[in-house]
């Protein structure tokens, strides 16, 4: 009966602890009222990408003859601010045809900003060594598992 006691204690203490990170988070999530993050959400998600960049940099052990390459690569593929879209509201308010072609436009943009990338992604992969290029595709795989988490996850 002890043992059951002390396993609910830490139970609703580990929840504690993880509501109370989420509370703290909860104002860094994409939003859907069609506004900007915040300026201190935008900051936690750049500091973020500055960290993941400067680990994958360390991975790669990126010699000093790689080393514009590299620079011009994450300029390249860093992410730009996200567009501006309509809030679920607004939205709901457009007929079905003017709603769709806006969906449409905001998928072209994306295409046109992951072909961006790409051109990136190869031009930085081609002066990687085939050790480097193992590494890169490894990091890779695992940095799209967390994407669409919204800005304080990943």
């Amino acid at each position: 009966m002890v043992n059951f006691g002390k396993r609910l204690a830490v139970g609703i203490a580990a929840a504690g602890f993880s509501m109370a990170a989420f509370a703290a988070d909860a104002d860094c999530h994409w939003r859907h009222d069609g506004a900007a993050p915040s300026a201190a959400c935008a900051a936690k998600f750049a500091a973020r990408i500055a960290q993941h960049e400067q680990q994958l940099h360390d991975a790669l052990k990126i010699t000093p003859a790689q080393e514009a390459a590299w620079k011009t690569f994450t300029a390249k593929a860093a992410p730009g601010t996200p567009p501006a879209g309509l809030s679920r509201d607004e939205a709901a308010k457009l007929p079905a045809p003017e709603r769709m072609e806006r969906m449409l436009g905001m998928m072209k943009a994306r295409e046109a900003r992951m072909t961006e990338r790409l051109a990136a992604v190869k031009e930085f992969y081609a002066v990687l060594t085939p050790q480097q290029q193992a590494i890169f595709n490894d990091q890779f795989r695992h940095m799209h598992h967390h994407r669409h988490h919204g800005f304080g996850r990943g």
